[in-house]
């Protein structure tokens, strides 16, 4: 069994670094953490531990290519302004 960390790259930001932009994430890769080891604590077998861990995953990168799509749409949006600032403003009701 392996249990060294992998070799990094020297250049290889933290996560902290690289998540500095998008702190909601980092939290919540932070609450997952805190998450495996309360069920390490509580007893939890590593199958229901990898369970809870793969759903909390499962969201977080829903969460993150929604994040995405919104960013993308903003910039999109700007950009068309800025080429056409007389286009009229279609936007979706809320």
């Amino acid at each position: 069994m392996n249990d060294e960390l992998p070799n990094l790259p020297k250049s290889a930001n933290s996560l902290e670094a690289r998540f500095a932009d998008r702190p909601h994430v980092l939290a919540r890769l932070h609450d997952l953490a805190d998450l495996m080891d309360q069920a390490i604590a509580g007893g939890a077998t590593a199958d229901q531990a990898e369970e809870m861990v793969i759903e909390q995953l499962r969201q977080l990168g829903a969460d993150v290519l929604a994040d995405y799509a919104m960013q993308k749409q903003s910039q999109s949006l700007q950009q068309t302004r800025e080429k056409n600032p007389q286009a009229i403003k279609h936007i979706k009701k809320k």
